[in-house]
C-alpha cells in the first residue's frame, strides 16, 4: 500500500481507531523496506473531530459539497466587483447551504456514535465558510484529508481563483492615455481599493454578529434547556409533596375519628363510674342506718 492508500484509508477511519492502524501500516511499510513510505506514513497527524466530520462530510456526501464551488467562485466574484445586490442574495444561499451542510455532519456524527458538541459544530461551520471564502481551502475539503478545521480570513478576490482572474483580466481597448485621465488611474484604483476593504471590513463584521447571534441562540437554548428540566423537577417534586399531604390529611382525620371515639367512651366510662359511685354510697349509708 502506497502513502497516498494509506492516507485515503486512514482519513476514513474514526478518530479512536486512526492511530493504532496507521502505526501498523507503517510497520508493514517497514517490513517491505520501504522505508520513505514508513516514514511519510508515519508523519500523518490525526484528525480532530471537527477535521474528521468534515472529511467524512466530503467523502459520503461530494454531491451535497460539491455547491460550495460554484458559490464559493460566485461569492469571491460578487465581493470583487462590489456587486451589493448579488452579495445579499448570495449570503442568504451561503446561509442556507451551510445550515444544511453542518446539520448533514451532525446526523453523520451520531451516526457514527461520535458526540457532536456545539463547539465541534462550530468549527465545521468555520470550515465550510473557508472553503466558500478560497478556492485552495475548498480543494483541501474535497481531498478529505484535513487535520485540523479551516480558518476563515474573509473572500481571497485575488487569490488565482477563476472569477477573480474573469474580473481583472478583462481586455482593454488599446489607445493613447492622457496625462489627466493617467493621474485619474490612480485614484480610482485606490477608491476602488477603500470600497473592498470597507466591504471586507462589513462582511467581517456581519460575521462576527452572526456568530454572537449563534452564540447568544445556544446559550439561550441551553438556558431554555435547564429551565424545562427545573420546571419539570418542581412539578414532580409539587406532585409528591401533595401525595404525601393526601396521606397526612387521611392519617388526620382517622386519628380525629378514633380521638373522638376514645372520648365518647371515656365520658360514657365516667357516667358510669359517677352513677356506680352513688349507687355505692346509698347502699353505704343503709347499712350505718338504724
Amino acid at each position: 500500500m502506497d502513502v497516498s492508500q494509506a492516507a485515503d484509508e486512514l482519513y476514513g477511519l474514526p478518530p479512536q481507531e486512526f492511530t493504532a492502524r496507521r502505526d501498523a501500516l507503517t510497520k508493514e511499510a517497514r517490513a517491505t523496506g520501504d522505508r520513505a513510505a514508513a516514514t511519510e506514513m508515519a508523519a500523518l497527524r490525526k484528525p480532530t473531530v471537527v477535521a474528521w466530520l468534515a472529511n467524512q462530510l466530503s467523502r459520503r456526501h461530494p454531491e451535497a459539497i460539491a455547491p460550495l464551488f460554484e458559490l464559493g467562485d460566485a461569492l469571491r466574484e460578487a465581493t470583487a466587483t462590489l456587486a451589493g445586490s448579488d452579495l445579499r442574495r448570495l449570503s442568504s444561499e451561503r446561509q442556507r447551504l451551510v445550515h444544511s451542510l453542518v446539520e448533514l455532519a451532525r446526523t453523520l456524527g451520531q451516526d457514527e456514535g461520535q458526540r457532536i458538541t456545539e463547539d465541534v459544530a462550530r468549527g465545521v461551520e468555520e470550515t465550510l465558510h473557508a472553503a466558500l471564502a478560497d478556492h485552495g481551502a475548498a480543494q483541501q475539503l474535497v481531498e478529505a484529508r484535513l487535520t485540523t478545521a479551516l480558518a476563515h480570513h474573509g473572500y481571497d478576490v485575488a487569490s488565482g481563483d477563476p472569477s477573480a482572474t474573469r474580473t481583472s483580466a478583462r481586455p482593454e481597448p488599446s489607445r493613447t492615455r492622457g496625462p489627466a485621465e493617467a493621474d485619474r488611474e490612480p485614484a480610482e484604483s485606490r477608491r476602488r481599493a477603500e470600497r473592498r476593504s470597507r466591504l471586507e471590513r462589513d462582511l467581517g463584521e456581519s460575521w462576527a454578529l452572526a456568530r454572537q447571534a449563534a452564540d447568544a441562540r445556544d446559550e439561550a437554548i441551553t438556558a431554555a434547556d435547564r429551565a424545562q428540566r427545573a420546571r419539570a423537577d418542581s412539578e414532580r417534586e409539587v406532585t409528591r409533596l401533595q401525595g404525601e399531604l393526601a396521606d397526612a390529611e387521611a392519617e388526620l382525620e382517622t386519628a380525629v375519628r378514633a380521638d373522638d371515639r376514645a372520648r365518647s367512651k371515656r365520658e360514657s366510662a365516667d357516667r358510669t363510674a359517677q352513677q356506680t359511685r352513688q349507687r355505692v354510697t346509698e347502699l353505704q349509708l343503709r347499712l350505718d342506718g338504724p
